[in-house]
């Protein structure tokens, strides 16, 4: 069927003769004679003067002209009409997505006799409203940006925040404008480069193929869709008349960067695991090459054909020294007493009820557990000591040990990135183009505390990644007033993950009957830290899994000239689909937290007390889960959008942007209809209460036929160095999936084995094994659970009624014209995101639930499950319109364009993010069914003042610079240096605090997120840098917020300290780089680079332990890592480049 679809479509394509104009851009104009009166059908002609690429029209009636679909780059334009001079204009720089004004004046005369005017564009922004940055390609490889992404030019955005350090390779840790990463759309040379899943994932250009990248964030016009969060366009190079290239190798050893601030051991010191000290290598050759395609006596393509070929290889092999935590030597051997600090542990086998119903259990003499004691399987996984050996002090609290390993988290890293364009011009009314993007990753996971890979949760893993994008387009002039554009895109990715412990029979090999062999058994939750024993200390595991997802695009428009108004119309259509299976848990995952803790009297644990890790060698088994996969889920989605634009030049001096998009996207359905929902109506067929999964076989949601989402804009340019804009627009947001493999109940067949609520005994001895599962498969090909407790089934809620999200967004702004090289401006940017899709937990009872009523509230605690609305399921989440987000900023820039070797621009926001959560399909916090405002706060991304300065200058020395303008030795020596700096200055990210070991009661975590109260005004102490004067014992560093301004909220109650509340530390960090131009010959030239990140050796910091333990108060409010090489605000390090160019 998807074969079908695809060749449907590129019929359509090819009967379109078109070529999209995302990423493409406008040339518009008026022509007056000497008295200010319009000249009609004036002959325009423009020439990129690269290429020698022509485009042809005439000024109508009102003198007004307009040529669209131009790539970026250098062009000549020339005006000629009987009675008047020819006049030409050269040198114009056209940009990515502009819409450049060039009204000029003809001179009565013979079109014989000509006028030459060299001039530079105007800088400021005169005929669109939409608010953005542009960075030309060669700018951004001469800007020191680590590892060369270009999502990293966001980085250098008014109206960009991040959440944390961001990455470069992945813009999860963007926002624009103060929507979520997921909103942000991305186009490469005009088609869809996000992934089909959540929207982060994208495709990443090859730096130096890339001619141009223009960032939108407020008011975008109609025919941009699917970037309610803002648009990162990029346009590839094309190639030119003359052969271009480079080669280049850019890297560096261990000698070139720092270690981390924490790190005990400079690079080059030995230290554990590592006797030679780490190994740092970082290597990034990278070539392109571009010209016309030439066959000898075959084909000449000057003026015509042009290719474009661009490659880069990133090499990574790295350490960075670490602490962490392993089991004790002591607690291998049952004892758990921790010089007197550790959590009483009780034995597990001891547990029972008394005649008056009371439970006990009796604690184990001297906190020790006896050999004799250990279960086969835990004795045989301590045979096998898939654990490091503690090589450091460190220390303990009462759950174990704190620091007691120093490692070197080792990583090895392999990315490899083509880049191919092809242009073709077939006549002056008639071009093509072809575009090609190849992305790679592989690498070995970055071991940490385990040894052996078979039980390392993820680290153990391989998993390669592979995308690719094409784009097809080509564009057909009917007339000066009539153009018609299309484009057609694939994006497909792919990912996998192997597992070494697939079909090892590990069960067999540890003593567990009745258990599949296919993968390691897991001990305990994943998701728990690494480094504590609540994950065994990292050996829970994962299984194998293949995700394939891939994205056909198609969009055609016309556009039309009528007299003032340039009218464009058009359709776009995206087809999404991805393949996804899993295998999760078919040798089963045992669970024994609280096996060790004492009991109250109605069952459940004494806060404060039990070891996960004693529970595991005891062997008594709390909880076994089990799954097999009955089916791959196949989601598939189509978005059909239409779209209007007027672009009205009103006026000379007044510019109007109307638009009007239209979306319309399928409801949510995966092939052959496999798909589930929680019916809150519906019988359960294993219990006959209210409230079922059911499989309707089709869509689980209602199609939303309302989104309709206008843009209004104006420029008003009243003087000549002045221009006031402004916009609004409406843009709803793709839902495509919800959260992966949701709405897939029962066709993951699961078990769950544990006793029923309110018994604590355990279920099993890990050795004895569990009884066989057997799953009942229904014709329809799914499988009810299994199972006598409901806690563990789970079911996803749909709302039927979910619609599109919207975000509104709007600006203000003034530019000046200093001068011809200098522009100022000020902006207000603002958005407000509507009916954000958020997941929340339904089944919960209030906060409060028993608060009059003593004998309820402990019914209710005893046994919670069965108060739940629906006692026969453990979570049901509900997605809907939930959420909502605010985002106001003001923005001072000052740009320079390039004049006398200079280049810059610095700009300073202040700005305020406030949201309800800050990912879609998220929803921690407190339950709908108590008050979700509560959780409306700051974002995590909110930084709320933030500065950026980008320079780059050429020495002014040298052959034909103002000092020294001699070749020779002297030019060699002297002249061709340049260098180039950014410096980031920001405000930290909130801080939201949460605690553990209290000594109260409180309903399960499934009713709210558990928050400390506030006794005062929490905030970082004054002289927070001062960490103490041994900084590389985190027992040692002085915390930098005080844990007296929290304390325990009382029992059955959720703190009163809200989200995000205290402001991190914050963000400096400066990037420069210095480079020798060494002119070989007239058209080869070698450089000679070098790059500094953190260049002022100031360094930034993760946020500190935020968990309130007035048990462990030595753990709080401690910052004790700092972020990685690829990160913002990464550590120091220095490239060195050499490259030829030619």
């Amino acid at each position: 069927m998807f074969s079908r679809v695809r060749f449907s479509l590129l019929l359509s394509f090819c009967a379109s003769l078109a070529l999209g104009q995302i990423g493409t851009s406008t040339i518009t104009g008026r022509v007056t004679d000497a008295s200010g009166a319009v000249v009609p059908k004036v002959a325009v002609t423009l020439v990129n003067t690269n290429t020698n690429f022509q485009f042809s029209t005439v000024t109508n009636s009102d003198g007004l002209f307009r040529i669209q679909s131009l790539q970026p780059g250098p062009y000549r334009i020339s005006f000629e009409a009987t009675g008047f001079k020819r006049l030409t204009r050269d040198n114009i720089d056209l940009r990515v997505g502009d819409t450049l004004p060039i009204d000029v004046t003809l001179e009565v005369g013979s079109v014989t006799d000509s006028v030459e005017v060299v001039a530079k564009a105007q800088l400021l922004e005169t005929e669109t409203s939409a608010t953005g940055s542009v960075m030309e390609g060669e700018l951004l490889h001469k800007l020191p940006l680590y590892q060369r992404y270009i999502n990293s030019t966001l980085a250098l955005v008014p109206g960009m925040t991040t959440d944390g350090y961001a990455y470069g390779g992945c813009i999860c840790g963007y926002h624009l404008a103060g929507q979520r990463s997921g909103h942000l759309g991305i186009f490469e040379d005009g088609v869809v480069g996000n992934d089909q899943f959540d929207g982060t994932g994208t495709i990443k250009p090859v730096q130096n193929s890339v001619s141009e990248v223009k960032v939108l964030t407020t008011a975008l016009p109609a025919e941009y869709g699917h970037s309610a969060g803002g648009v990162i366009n990029v346009v590839k190079k094309t190639g030119t008349n003359e052969l271009h290239g480079l080669a280049s190798e850019f890297g560096r050893t261990r000698r070139m960067q720092h270690r981390l601030f924490f790190d005990k051991y400079r690079n080059s010191q030995p230290r554990a695991g590592s006797p030679d000290g780490q190994q740092v290598q970082f290597q990034l050759p990278e070539a392109n090459v571009g010209g016309p395609v030439v066959l000898p006596k075959l084909y000449n393509g000057r003026n015509k054909t042009f290719f474009f070929f661009g490659y880069q290889k990133l090499i990574e092999k790295k350490a960075a020294g670490q602490f962490g935590a392993v089991p004790t030597p002591d607690m291998k051997n049952g004892d758990f007493s921790f010089g007197g600090l550790g959590n009483q542990i009780f034995d597990p086998t001891t547990t029972r009820q008394l005649a008056n119903g009371n439970w006990v259990r009796d604690p184990f003499p001297g906190n020790i557990v006896p050999l004799s004691r250990f279960d086969p399987v835990a004795q045989k996984v301590l045979q096998l000591d898939p654990w490091k050996a503690p090589n450091n002090p460190g220390t303990v609290n009462s759950d174990g040990p704190v620091d007691n390993l120093l490692f070197d988290e080792k990583s090895r890293t392999f990315f490899e990135d083509y880049s191919g364009r092809i242009d073709q011009q077939f006549s002056t009314k008639f071009k093509v183009y072809w575009s090609y993007t190849y992305n790679h990753e592989s690498g070995l996971g970055r071991q940490r505390n385990v040894r052996l890979k078979d039980f390392d949760a993820f680290e153990g893993n391989l998993s390669p990644f592979t995308q690719q994008n094409y784009s097809l387009g080509k564009t057909y002039i009917f007339g000066p007033t009539m153009i018609n554009d299309a484009r057609l895109g694939f994006f497909r990715n792919r990912y996998d993950t192997f597992v070494p412990s697939y079909q090892k029979n590990y069960a067999q090999i540890l003593g567990i009957p009745n258990v599949s062999g296919d993968l390691l058994p897991s001990f305990a939750d994943n998701g728990a830290d690494k480094f504590s024993a609540d994950s065994l200390y990292g050996i829970p595991v994962s299984g194998p899994s293949r995700n394939i997802g891939e994205t056909l695009s198609l969009r055609d428009d016309l556009t039309k000239i009528q007299g003032a108004h340039a009218f464009k119309m058009g359709y776009e259509v995206l087809r999404h689909r991805l393949n996804a299976t899993v295998t999760g848990h078919p040798s089963g995952d045992f669970r024994f937290d609280g096996m060790t803790a004492g009991l109250q009297t109605d069952g459940n644990p004494v806060p404060g007390t039990g070891n996960t890790f004693a529970g595991f060698l005891v062997g008594s088994v709390r909880q076994a889960m089990f799954d097999e996969e009955l089916a791959s889920w196949l989601p598939r989605s189509w978005i059909q959008s239409f779209y209007f634009q007027d672009d009205w030049k009103f006026s000379p001096r007044l510019t109007l942007n109307l638009g009007l998009r239209y979306s319309n996207e399928s409801p949510f359905d995966t092939k052959y209809g496999k798909v589930s929902n929680f019916d809150p109506t519906a019988i359960d067929d294993l219990t006959g209460r209210t409230g079922a999964i059911v499989h309707p076989g089709t869509g689980v949601n209602h199609r939303y036929n309302k989104n309709f989402q206008p843009r209004v804009g104006v420029a008003w340019h009243p003087w000549l160095k002045w221009v006031f804009r402004g916009g609004f627009a409406l843009n709803t947001v793709d839902i495509k999936y919800p959260q992966f493999r949701a709405q897939f109940d029962e066709y993951v067949a699961n078990a769950n084995q544990q006793r029923p609520p309110g018994d604590p005994r355990p279920l099993y001895q890990i050795s004895h094994g569990p009884d066989p599962v057997a799953f009942n498969i229904r014709p329809n090909g799914t499988s009810p659970f299994l199972g006598s407790n409901y806690d563990a089934r789970s079911a996803d809620w749909y709302d039927r009624n979910l619609r599109n999200p919207y975000v509104l967004n709007w600006n203000l702004s003034t530019q000046y014209e200093i001068n011809a090289n200098l522009l100022l401006e000020l902006s207000y940017q603002a958005s407000t995101g509507v009916g954000l899709i958020e997941q929340w937990q339904a089944n919960a009872f209030p906060l409060d639930f028993g608060k009059n009523n003593p004998a309820l509230r402990a019914a209710v605690f005893a046994a919670p499950q069965n108060f739940r609305p629906y006692p026969q399921f453990g979570d049901v989440l509900i997605r809907s319109n939930f959420g909502h987000s605010t985002f106001h900023s003001g923005t001072l820039k000052l740009e320079k364009r390039y004049s006398r070797g200079v280049t810059f621009t610095t700009f300073y926001t202040f700005s305020k993010a406030v949201d309800s959560q800050d990912d879609d399909n998220s929803g921690s916090g407190v339950a709908p069914v108590q008050n979700r405002g509560l959780e409306k706060a700051r974002a995590i991304f909110d930084r709320n003042h933030r500065y950026i300065g980008v320079i780059t200058y050429e020495l002014p020395v040298g052959k034909g610079k103002r000092f020294l303008d001699r070749g020779g030795i002297w030019n060699h020596v002297f002249g061709g240096y340049e260098i180039a700096w950014i410096q980031t200055l920001e405000s930290g990210n909130p801080l939201t605090f949460g605690f553990r070991n209290s000594p109260y009661n409180y309903f399960p975590t499934y009713i709210g997120n558990r928050r400390p109260d506030l006794v005062g005004s929490p905030h970082l102490r004054d002289n927070w840098k001062d960490f103490g004067g041994d900084r590389f014992n985190s027992q040692n560093i002085n915390p930098i917020i005080d844990i007296n301004y929290f304390a325990y909220p009382a029992a059955f109650t959720p703190g009163n300290a809200g989200r995000n509340i205290v402001t991190g530390t914050p963000l400096r960090w400066a990037q420069g780089s210095a480079q020798k131009n060494f002119s070989i010959s007239e058209r080869f030239k070698l450089q000679l680079r070098w790059d500094f990140q953190n260049a002022l050796k100031t360094y930034n910091f993760n946020p500190p332990t935020t968990k309130v333990d007035f048990k462990n108060p030595r753990t709080f409010g401690k910052v004790n890592s700092d972020p990685r090489t690829a990160s913002l605000g990464g550590q120091p390090l220095m490239n060195l480049t050499l490259q030829l160019i030619w």
